[in-house]
């Protein structure tokens, strides 16, 4: 009985040891993707369409930080733009909000003291101290 159970441990064992040794490792090369969210920076006008350049605003996923690509539809410089390049072309072109800025004020404001408000004391000319 423990003849048994020495042999199926050392036999799986083996088994796992073989199958370990001879399975391929596939690499999965690490791509960015084609699509980028962001603003539109500047428009050119061509016969049957626009050309694109799009800054983004939203860098993960490996999203593009920055497109230049042609499309039919027509948006302004400000909007926020989801896109998918395919070569100089937009496959996928959707504007999500029309005149959209990014704030460059600061989100904490840091205030600073007026002296308009301080009040003056006089320094007492003579002062005296009874014990």
């Amino acid at each position: 009985m423990l003849l048994m159970l020495l042999r199926s441990i050392f036999l799986a064992f083996f088994v796992f040891l073989v199958v370990g040794c001879t399975t391929t490792k596939t690499e999965v090369k690490s791509t960015k993707n084609s699509y980028i969210k962001g603003t539109i920076t500047s428009i050119s006008k061509v016969s049957n369409g626009y050309i694109y350049t799009i800054e983004s605003v939203d860098t993960s996923n490996g999203k593009l930080s920055q497109a230049q690509g042609f499309s039919s539809t027509a948006c302004n410089v400000g909007d926020l733009v989801y896109a998918r390049l395919d070569g100089a072309k937009f496959g996928y072109f959707a504007i999500l909000i029309k005149g959209y800025e990014i704030t460059t004020e600061p989100i904490i404001k840091s205030y600073n003291r007026s002296k308009k408000n301080l009040t003056k004391d006089t320094i007492p000319i003579a002062e005296s101290i009874e014990f």
